[in-house]
Formats: C-alpha cells, structure tokens, sequence
C-alpha cells in the first residue's frame, strides 16, 4: 500500500469541491502526495452508430477535461498552499478509472452526489469504489449554498 497518496477523483461540478479540498487537507496533514483524478468520455461513444454526430473540432472534449483539472488543482494548491498535488487526466468510464488507479493508495475520496441525484441515491462512481474496496474511500457529502454542509451530514469512511 503507497500511503503517501492521497487520490481524490472530480468531475468539474461544485459538489466535488468539498471532497477536493478535503482530500487536500488530509494529504497536507499525512505529509502525502495529493492526486487530482479527473476521467472523461467522449460524448460520441455512447450514441448509436447512425447518430448524427455534431461537427466539435478534435481534441476539445479532451481539453475540456484538462481544463477541469487544471482548475481543481489550482484550487487545492490556493487553499492548501504546502500541498504537494498532481493531476491525472484518464480516458474512460470515471468508475473503472478512480477504481484502477486508487488500488494501493492510502485514501480514496470521492463526493457524494446523492443530492443532486435529488432523491438519495449514490452515484455509479461512488457504488462502484465502494464495491470494489482499491483502498479506504471517504465519502464528502456536498457542501450547500455559502459552502457550508448541510446540517447533519458527516464524512462515510469503508474500508
């Protein structure tokens, strides 16, 4: 097990923040490496092979994706200024990938969208690491308006 990493995945919305800056101030506080996973698909995988396909110049999903990555890390770094963070930018499916490269690691943090899901339920992403156990998960609810978590929510750690 490399407990000197501490891996966080994002998917460019708010609710991923706090899990972000969580996961930064628990590497800082370890003295661990922070890494920044952001996985993205491209959009044209998942339509029918007769699906009109939208003329988008090649590589712009993939710079998109950069530029969520670019701005988690940018935010953990102006937050938690000792961190030491890097970013990952993976090609495919986010649950496979947080779930391959987190085997070893000494923490997983993910963030809960149960609420934008609207009625509780846990994403794909989150269901998936928690099956599959690669190393201890923490789940970070998402902070409501102001930053601030809802009343009552606390931090889920499997391990």
């Amino acid at each position: 097990m490399d407990d000197r990493r501490v891996m966080v995945g994002i998917d460019g919305t708010g609710d991923c923040e706090a899990a972000l800056l969580w996961a930064a101030e628990e590497a800082d506080r370890r003295g661990a490496r922070l890494v920044v996973v952001h996985a993205w698909e491209p959009r044209t995988e998942h339509r029918a092979p007769y699906a009109r396909h939208p003329a988008e110049p090649a590589g712009l999903e993939e710079a998109c994706a950069g530029v969520v990555l670019d701005r988690a890390l940018a935010l953990a770094r102006e937050r938690i200024p000792g961190v030491a963070a890097e970013g990952r930018l993976v090609r495919g499916r986010p649950e496979a990938a947080l779930a391959e490269r987190a085997r070893g690691a000494g923490l997983l943090v993910l963030g809960s969208a149960a609420r934008r899901a609207g009625d509780g339920r846990l994403g794909a992403v989150l269901l998936t690491c928690l099956r599959l156990q690669p190393c201890p998960v923490v789940v970070v609810p998402a902070t409501g308006a102001g930053g601030v978590r809802p009343a009552g929510a606390d931090l889920a750690l499997a391990h």
